[in-house]
């Protein structure tokens, strides 16, 4: 994560400088190649950044989801499990519930059964 997080600070470092360079007054071939590469890494290292937040919000979050998962169900999942496979997990946990299906006529016994 720490490493998603310095390549977005660098983008948007290198998009900014290219934009910077690319004003020196002169309208050629070398501004519209530094305008346009520093505008689509600035603005993408803008959204990065956006997305970044969300999703580091989550990763932070499943460790804390695995401790209580763990100490819950006394399993062994790991922090990328919980991130990557909690609707797995999720699952697994709801289908090793075990249920009781009552019947709703407990006083009718099989013989006695009528047919509708």
């Amino acid at each position: 994560m720490w490493l998603i997080l310095i390549a977005i600070i660098v983008a948007a470092i290198i998009g900014l400088v290219l934009l910077l360079i690319s004003d020196d007054g002169e309208y050629g071939i070398r501004y519209f190649i530094g305008f346009a590469f520093g505008i689509i890494l600035f603005v993408g290292a803008g959204i990065s950044a956006l997305i970044y937040a969300f999703v580091g919000w989550e990763w932070f979050a499943s460790e804390h989801k695995m401790h209580i998962v763990n100490r819950e169900y006394n399993t062994h999942y790991t922090r990328e499990e919980v991130f990557w496979a909690s609707d797995v997990i999720d699952t697994i946990r709801e289908l090793d519930r075990k249920r009781i299906e009552l019947n709703g006529d407990l006083l009718q016994n099989e013989g006695n059964k009528e047919s509708k």
